[in-house]
């Protein structure tokens, strides 16, 4: 199934200060996913492997599904919890089906992916506090938004349950609300001027610190 739009929110949720809100709809897969499934077809893969990771991926594309259902009734602790809990299950299950060859390969490409996500956050979010003059209090609020978010739309993302089109709407519902949430961190004047840097730089293009 086709991820439209999936780019879109992760791209407004983790590098908010580096894009529109239209960004949203520019892609048709998340970095991390786009990454993942890169990985994995570099790792030639046997016929058997391949089926045994499908099996794997759908139990866990439906245990998401599941938690996605539950999300208004656990608070967002409970979520990461659970959905930690989920992720570690996947990796355990992917390690046993693949080489000991293929398992280091994997780890090393996601650690140097990992490590140029995390940075890139980092920039972002360094130059969204300078642009805006963010206390720490206002910085680390501002990191917990994007992380919160970020579990939520992964949970739409790996809801199987969803077509396209609501997926959609659920992503521009949680980048509204993600939106909200930032609002409300900033003062007036400094929400006010993030609207201005946005549409002064729009369609994803970084702020120039």
């Amino acid at each position: 199934m086709k991820q439209a739009f999936i780019g879109m929110v992760l791209a407004a949720f983790v590098a908010t200060t580096a894009c529109a809100q239209d960004q949203s709809l520019s892609n048709d897969r998340p970095p991390m996913h786009r990454h993942h499934g890169d990985a994995l077809a570099q790792l030639n893969l046997t016929d058997d492997q391949k089926n045994e990771m499908k099996t794997i991926n759908d139990d866990f594309h439906q245990q998401m599904t599941d938690l996605k259902k539950s999300e208004d009734k656990i608070t967002v602790t409970e979520w990461k919890s659970k959905m930690a809990t989920i992720r570690k299950d996947h990796h355990e299950k992917v390690e046993k089906v693949l080489t000991d060859e293929q398992k280091a390969s994997l780890k090393k490409m996601h650690k140097e992916h990992g490590n140029r996500f995390r940075q890139d956050k980092q920039n972002r979010i360094e130059r969204m506090k300078k642009e805006l003059n963010l206390t720490d209090e206002q910085t680390a609020a501002v990191e917990r938004n994007l992380s919160e978010s970020l579990i939520k739309i992964r949970g739409v993302h790996d809801d199987k349950s969803l077509t396209d089109d609501q997926k959609k709407v659920q992503y521009k519902t949680l980048h509204d609300r993600q939106q909200e949430g930032l609002k409300s961190i900033l003062t007036p004047d400094q929400w006010t001027k993030f609207q201005e840097l946005k549409k002064n730089h729009g369609h994803g293009k970084p702020v120039q610190s």
